[in-house]
This record gives C-alpha cells, structure tokens and sequence, in this order.
C-alpha cells in the first residue's frame, strides 16, 4: 500500500509542477517568439500583417537577379502603413538577419537615415517602389537572396510583429494597394 501512495503523491506533484509552468510561460509572451511569422498573403502574392492598429501592406523586397545579386549589396523595402487608429503611431526600426541595417530614406536620392517614420492618425502611407517616394532600405546583405523570402522585424508604438517578405524580381514592384477600412 505504502508504494501505490508514493506513486500517487509522485504524480500529483509532477501535474502541478507542469501546471506551474505552463502557468508561468503564459504569463512571459514577450519572452516567446512563434516559429512562423504572422503575416498572410494578399493575392498579389505579397505580404500584409499587423501590430495593433497599424497595418502593414503589400510588404516586399525588390531584387535583381539572383546570378547579379552579391554580399554586400543594398536592396529596396517597400510598404504601405496603415493606421486605424486616433492617435499618432511611429514605425521605429526595422531589423533582419540578412542585412547589416535596414535605413530609411525620403527619395531614391536622400541621405539614408535611421529608421523613425511618424505615421498620422487615420493615414495611410506608402513606401511603395516609385519616383521620389519614401521607402526603407537594406543596406549590406549578408548573402544573394534569390528570390527566397526572409523573416524581417518591424518595430512600431503599437509592438513588433516579423513577417516573411517575398523577395521579388525589380521589375515586378507593385501598385500602392488602396486600404479597406478594417
């Protein structure tokens, strides 16, 4: 008898001690991070995701072919932000593994600038490919992409969300998208 309560009190402290973590993990979600990036496909083929109230639409990267691609080289970001809500937002950085930066710049030919984009309330702007337009940069890839997407993080007021932005040949550069209402 004495070993069948032994085992019984062995397991009631196992199921409490995963309880007790699995409690504890939902409380940390910052610490957490999905394998997968949020995001889903519009049907352009592009990328479009969120962080709060902020969209992110038509998300790219543009590309020469992969046999002109090098280390070293700097490759456009484009996107259109959108806030919904009533209040100012701000894209603050923008970050990648496969580049040494990603920067800012006004116009193609504007002096490249940390990544600070105030986004109105109620706006939308796009960093769409296009002649003088705003858009982001990676600067100094550490590898040819091809035409492989990769994971690349945004850093808004309202919280950071990574997506996996398709990487599409330069000729390809998409139309601003016009936003629905969310």
């Amino acid at each position: 008898m004495r070993t069948s309560s032994w085992t019984a009190g062995a397991l009631l402290r196992l199921l409490l001690a995963g309880c007790l973590l699995a409690t504890v993990s939902a409380c940390n979600p910052g610490e957490r991070q999905s394998p997968v990036p949020r995001s889903t496909r519009n049907r352009e083929g592009l990328v479009d995701g969120h962080a709060g109230p902020v969209r992110l639409l038509h998300v790219q990267i543009l590309a020469p072919p992969m046999d002109e691609q090098k280390a070293g080289d700097d490759l456009g970001l484009y996107l259109t932000l959108v806030n919904d809500s009533d209040q100012a937002q701000r894209l603050e950085g923008v970050s990648t593994a496969h580049a040494a930066r990603v920067v800012y710049r006004a116009t193609p030919s504007a002096q490249r600038q940390a990544v600070a984009v105030p986004i109105p309330a109620g706006a939308t702007l796009s960093m769409q490919q296009g002649q003088n337009r705003p858009h982001l940069e990676l600067v100094d890839i550490v590898r040819p992409l091809g035409a492989t997407p990769i994971d690349v993080t945004f850093r808004l007021t309202t919280g950071t969300t990574t997506l996996r932005v398709p990487v599409l040949p330069l000729s390809r550069g998409a139309e601003p998208p016009t936003p629905s209402p969310s």
